[in-house]
């Protein structure tokens, strides 16, 4: 009896073990399975265009000109230079043909000159004297020492005078060297500029290397703006036709400078007044013209960029007239393509 007990209390000790080990599992926490990653949609570029189209191009060179002189004479001493003795003149003196501008040392000439006068009067007696001795040979021998002292004389004083910079004709003297005593005045140096003032033109002086300079042609028409008042002008000097000059600062001037001769100048413009000017260089009408961002270069390639839908393409184009915000397209474009702007 009592093994048939135990038997049947093991049974259900094992049921019962069985129910407890199933229960377990259950409060065990359950593994999630991995979420599928979300679909997401490629974001669409968005591309600044501009349209192809046809119109006019204008190239031209803008500035501010200034009023200057067009009968300008550059004094210089032209044989030897020397020592300066003395500046007789500023900028804004008016002068007459003749003035001393300039004195430079004479180095002796003054007490030189002296005696090429002393030895000319002293043939002039010995030759006075053979006159009244009526001696023939006498007379031909004073004569000749007589033409030789006066040659010696007028060289003398010539390379006197020439120690001494004269104005070579009426004016306003309107530059004035750097220079003092006892600064050497050298040869071909241009020291003092004498104008005259009843005849004025533009002249416009680009601030550095400007490309744009080398289009401009003598006899080309631009426009002088002066206190709103628009005046025709014409080219009549470029950096290519300036005159030469051993000056190196008139030189260096002369290669970034434009005169422009104008029509009529207002009778209350000044020296030194200021004026706007436009000279037109080219210009062309219906052709096919993008803005100067939109064409793209690389190792000497012009090309642009095409959008087609969703399509990019690149064209490799033929420029024309380029401006600062706008260039021609001759070839390789047509109108009404969608350009992709940087």
């Amino acid at each position: 009896m009592s093994i048939k007990f135990n038997k049947n209390w093991a049974k259900v000790s094992m049921l019962c073990l069985s129910l407890v080990i199933l229960s377990g599992c259950s409060l065990l926490p359950k593994l999630e399975e991995p979420l599928a990653p979300p679909l997401v949609k490629p974001v669409k570029q968005n591309y600044t265009t501009v349209e192809a189209k046809t119109g006019s191009i204008v190239s031209s060179v803008k500035g501010l000109g200034a009023f200057e002189p067009v009968d300008v004479v550059y004094h210089q001493f032209k044989e030897d230079g020397g020592k300066i003795k003395e500046v007789l003149v500023k900028a804004g003196d008016i002068v007459k043909k003749g003035d001393p501008l300039i004195q430079l040392e004479v180095e002796g000439l003054d007490i030189e000159i002296k005696y090429k006068l002393l030895e000319v009067e002293k043939a002039k007696v010995g030759l006075a004297a053979a006159k009244q001795d009526r001696n023939e040979a006498q007379m031909k021998l004073r004569l000749l020492e007589l033409d030789i002292a006066q040659i010696q004389y007028e060289r003398t004083r010539n390379k006197l005078q020439s120690r001494q910079l004269l104005a070579e004709m009426d004016g306003q003297v309107i530059f004035v060297a750097d220079v003092k005593p006892p600064d050497f005045a050298e040869p071909y140096r241009v020291l003092v500029s004498v104008a005259d003032v009843t005849q004025l033109r533009v002249a416009y002086e680009s601030g550095g290397t400007d490309l744009q300079l080398s289009s401009v042609m003598i006899g080309m028409e631009a426009e002088i703006t002066w206190e709103d008042e628009v005046i025709r002008a014409v080219i009549t000097q470029t950096p290519s036709t300036a005159p030469i000059t051993q000056d190196q600062k008139l030189r260096e001037r002369y290669a970034k400078l434009l005169y422009l001769e104008l029509d009529q100048v207002p009778e209350q413009v000044e020296i030194g007044d200021f004026a706007d000017i436009m000279i037109v260089t080219k210009k062309k009408e219906n052709v096919l013209i993008l803005p100067a961002r939109a064409l793209r270069s690389f190792l000497g390639r012009n090309y642009v960029q095409i959008l087609d839908g969703e399509r990019i393409t690149e064209l490799d184009v033929e420029i024309g007239i380029k401006t600062v915000t706008e260039v021609e397209i001759v070839n390789g474009l047509e109108e009404g393509q969608q350009i992709i702007i940087p």
